[in-house]
């Protein structure tokens, strides 16, 4: 089968989630045996590159794919004109999908959450400063959804990478094909793990939080708080923040060490060396899905067979079972602290978490499964009878 997945970046070296998951379906289809073709990405190992700026470009890219598959998220469809160009051109021909991973209102994150501290009263003024900030976008939000409703008229089905976004399919583009399928995690043998903790340095029981010190869903306002609360509380907890680039949010103090600009080598050799890894992100109240994100950190905490604690909202209870595979907390500092001090103090249930953690992404929750289930939805699209299917 040829695959056209157009996902409007350059994807690698992965420097972020949503490279990595592009990369990650591009290879997983690769291995399978099928051919990718995507529009202006010539840095995908692999995939055969076309040039979106080039109308004979994209009809020989759309004349040579079985299935079209479209990454939607926060970016606007009306600022990529060659998205909707080849859903024109394949029209009826061939199977459209949408990969959908934020409805157009995420763009409210900046105004709701940016420069936010959790447990940090605002002022009425910068209430609203926020509220005056969002209100200038919603007109733009609107037109989105409009023009993303129009198009998926033409739109075969829908993978969501969270049940939040499920309901968004459903009820704000009126799509009756809707498939649920979380990111995924990669598949670590337990020889590698062991092979990347032999590069720990300390004995320090050390806490490994991996996100954007920019993006506010990242929820770095939530472990910064931890951290201060650890300072006086639980002084020997080592807390590591791996982040793209340094900001005035970051938390400092003598716990506390930040490791800027690391690969995606350096930070399964952060997590693998960790006693414990956090997942904190907040909940989306200007937004009717809530939060609809599909943390892709979590899954790669659990697949290096680190425990994981995690926020208790959204996609982030629906795969942790509390005290099973990982720990749920509240917003809190002091929740947060209290989830990482059990494991500090019970090294025998971090141990089962994390394990626990590890064999789910083994069993079910891995990059491999993500891309089969992907493959069979295409091919079944793609079969002539065009029956409506969907994802187990």
């Amino acid at each position: 089968m040829k695959i056209g997945y157009m996902y409007k970046m350059h994807a690698y070296p992965p420097k972020g989630g949503n490279h990595v998951h592009a990369l990650e379906l591009v290879q997983g289809f690769l291995k399978a045996g099928h051919q990718v073709l995507v529009v202006d990405d010539p840095t995908m190992p692999g995939a055969r590159n076309y040039q979106g700026s080039e109308s004979g470009s994209l009809r020989a890219f759309c004349a040579a794919i079985d299935v079209l598959y479209i990454r939607i998220d926060a970016r606007y469809l009306s600022e990529w004109p060659a998205a909707a160009e080849c859903m024109a051109r394949v029209g009826e021909h061939k199977p459209i999908i949408w990969e959908i991973n934020s409805p157009a209102n995420e763009t409210l994150a900046f105004s709701w959450l940016g420069g936010k501290r959790a447990g940090e009263r605002e002022s009425w003024l910068k209430g609203l400063k926020r509220w005056i900030h969002a209100t200038r976008k919603l007109a733009g939000i609107k037109r989105e959804e409009k023009l993303r409703k129009e198009l998926c008229k033409d739109v075969d089905a829908a993978i969501c990478v969270s049940s939040a976004l499920g309901h968004y399919a459903r009820e704000a583009l009126e799509l009756t094909n809707v498939n649920v399928l979380p990111n995924g995690g990669p598949v670590i043998s337990v020889e590698e793990i062991t092979r990347r903790k032999s590069l720990r340095k300390d004995n320090a029981f050390t806490v490994f939080y991996s996100g954007s010190a920019i993006y506010p869903w990242q929820g770095l306002d939530f472990i910064a708080s931890a951290v201060l609360r650890a300072q006086s509380r639980a002084p020997d907890i080592k807390f590591v923040l791996a982040v793209n680039q340094r900001t005035e949010f970051l938390p400092e103090g003598p716990n506390v060490e930040i490791r800027e600009g690391l690969d995606r080598e350096g930070i399964l050799d952060s997590i693998c060396c960790a006693d414990a890894c956090v997942a904190l992100h907040p909940d989306y109240q200007w937004s009717p899905y809530g939060f609809h994100n599909s943390p892709m950190k979590m899954f790669e905490y659990m697949a290096c067979m680190t425990p994981v604690v995690t926020s208790n909202r959204a996609q982030m209870a629906e795969i942790i079972d509390h005290g099973k595979n990982g720990l749920l907390c509240d917003d809190t500092a002091d929740d947060i602290l209290n989830q990482l001090i059990r494991l500090r103090d019970e090294p025998e249930l971090a141990a089962r978490l994390g394990r626990a953690g590890w064999e789910l992404i083994q069993q079910e929750r891995s990059w491999k499964h993500n891309a089969d289930a992907t493959l069979e939805l295409f091919q079944q699209l793609a079969g002539a009878d065009r029956q409506t299917t969907s994802l187990a």
